[in-house]
């Protein structure tokens, strides 16, 4: 799943408990991080990870996989929020995963 397939999955209804459940992630984790895969491009895959996995980590290896720490799901959901509740609803998936993805790699 790339940021583009997460952002779809959530504005056409998906909720956390079931992305939760499907991706095998413990809902009452203190967080869920987003990682994506290393080299960042936008269109990488993401991986999900309890906060007490990562221990917060910016970079994190599992399975051989570099992967380099996004943005937490609070955060993630509050800005899918905050857009569906302006002026810019009409944005594409395509779009907010640029603004998030250009927003998370600038704090390298």
């Amino acid at each position: 799943m790339n940021l583009q397939e997460l952002i779809n999955y959530f504005r056409n209804g998906g909720t956390y408990k079931d992305f939760c459940h499907n991706q095998s992630l413990d809902q009452t984790s203190e967080a869920i991080e987003v990682y994506m895969e290393q080299p960042l491009e936008l269109n990488n895959n993401l991986a999900f990870f309890e906060i007490e996995t990562t221990e917060g980590s910016l970079e994190f290896v599992k399975d051989g996989i570099r992967y380099y720490s996004l943005f937490g799901f609070p955060y993630f959901i509050n800005v899918l929020e905050q857009i569906k509740n302006s002026d810019h609803g009409d944005l594409t998936d395509k779009d907010i995963a640029e603004l998030l993805y250009n927003h998370a790699i600038s704090k390298e």
